[in-house]
């Protein structure tokens, strides 16, 4: 039956979710965003190899996160159907598909150098790349881990304490990266290398952190956390799969995207790969505010399917698409206006300023979409639509946004900034069909309860 809930009612309840969420992944980004302006300090070359390294990092960081988010959506429909001992199955699994899933993670990261020399990256910047991505690769476990309770707390839209261990951890994150960045108090000035270390030590802290409150919190005893771990249980653990591969490829897809456009830039000069960093950074801090919204859509989506409520569901799905697009254009107009300031906020360097300034007005378009797709995205994983989706994402971040960045930028010569036009259309079409895809998954879940 559906639910007599307001719209407004609605967009108070996904406000309520999401707002926590938000300031969590503004912390989280505030990392990336202190050790990009941190190695900035230290020189163009340092840059961009935290530039180039952190984007290889999350390209293949992500293809794994993707599996542990099944855990998001599948605790959401538990939760609303009253299955509370199935959550504390699922999360258990989920500690078990994460340590797994580590392992090949980890040898990746390990193994890069050779890619990015191949792909005529400075040998010096490459080399810096390859140090920072070995040492944060130390916390991918802890951080895997930490994210399976997390996906858990999103799940039951308990998203405070969430925001409170990362808001914890983002000082410590600083403090450890001036530590090994620029060697105080005895320890070795390690450049882009300490930026990664003090990534890496952070994720275990994090992981400590929510460990920590999970099993002292008398909320989450009927979920039977602290029970035995025991074997991995391959039916759960095939259904975590098949929710959470799809939006791990769909990350890996996105990310990697944005990681050969950054080692495209790479082949521009080191001016180019710095401004594209600075621009990056800051499209990336504004996203996580469409993201938290995108992961509040998936909680109360789920939970509304989960309850028998799919008008419910349809209408939560619709007002956090509506809401993301709305905070999205202010988000456009502030961009605009100040592009400049931003860009000098990152850097003194004067070349780098004038490009970035620049860039971050199509970063200003580029918003809309972003924030407009992974909305929709996050409405699609509360219903566990998550094949489509990747098919949909294949299509537009490759045949559509890698295309046209490489012939505009590369083959027509105009650079970076041709680059990011190829990557706001993919982002504009990719918030269109997934928008659609909503709308028919809706449409068919609905009528089938009808009919029924």
């Amino acid at each position: 039956m559906q639910s007599q809930a307001s719209i407004t009612g609605d967009a108070l309840r996904l406000i309520a979710v999401a707002w926590p969420l938000i300031l969590n992944n503004l912390f989280n980004i505030g990392v990336n965003v202190a050790d990009t302006v941190m190695a900035g300090r230290l020189g163009a070359t340092q840059l961009a190899a935290v530039a180039l390294g952190s984007s290889i990092w999350i390209t293949v960081f992500l293809a794994g996160l993707g599996v542990v988010m099944a855990i998001g959506p599948a605790v959401a429909q538990h939760y609303g159907a009253g299955r509370l001992t199935a959550i504390g199955r699922d999360v258990r699994q989920g500690i078990w598909l994460s340590l797994l899933i580590a392992v090949p993670v980890i040898a990746v990261l390990r193994s890069f150098e050779p890619v990015m020399l191949w792909m005529d990256i400075d040998p010096v910047v490459a080399r810096a790349a390859q140090g920072y991505l070995d040492t944060i690769s130390f916390g991918v476990v802890g951080c895997y881990w930490y994210h399976c309770l997390r996906q858990m707390n999103e799940g039951l839209g308990r998203t405070i304490p969430i925001m409170v261990i990362m808001g914890t951890s983002l000082p410590i994150n600083v403090g450890l990266n001036y530590l090994f960045m620029y060697g105080k108090f005895g320890a070795p000035a390690l450049g882009a290398v300490g930026a990664g270390l003090g990534s890496g030590l952070t994720f275990w802290c994090m992981c400590v952190l929510i460990g920590i409150y999970t099993s002292r919190t008398a909320f989450y005893r009927p979920f039977r956390l602290s029970g035995a771990i025991g074997r991995p249980e391959w039916g759960a653990m095939r259904h975590l799969l098949a929710v959470g591969l799809p939006i791990g490829g769909s990350f890996m897809l996105q990310a990697g995207l944005f990681s050969v456009v950054a080692l495209i830039m790479g082949s521009f000069g080191t001016v180019v790969v710095a401004a594209h960093a600075v621009t990056l950074n800051y499209a990336s801090l504004i996203f996580m505010i469409p993201l938290g919204v995108g992961m509040a859509t998936t909680a109360l989506v789920g939970q509304a399917i989960g309850s028998g409520q799919p008008f419910a569901a349809r209408r939560i799905g619709y007002v956090g698409i509506a809401l993301c697009f709305a905070m999205m254009c202010v988000s456009a107009a502030v961009t605009i206006a100040f592009a400049r300031p931003i860009a000098g906020l990152y850097t003194n360097d004067v070349d780098v300023v004038a490009l970035s300034s620049s860039l971050l007005i199509l970063a200003a378009v580029l918003q809309l979409g972003d924030g407009t797709q992974v909305t929709a995205a996050g409405a699609l994983r509360g219903l566990k639509d998550t094949r489509v989706p990747l098919i949909i994402n294949a299509f537009v971040y490759w045949a559509i946004g890698f295309s046209v960045a490489y012939v505009l930028g590369v083959h027509f010569e105009y650079g970076a900034r041709g680059v990011w036009f190829g990557l706001c259309c993919c982002l504009w079409i990719a918030a269109i069909l997934l928008t659609l895809r909503f709308r028919s998954v809706m449409g068919t879940t609905i009528a089938s309860r009808v009919l029924i």
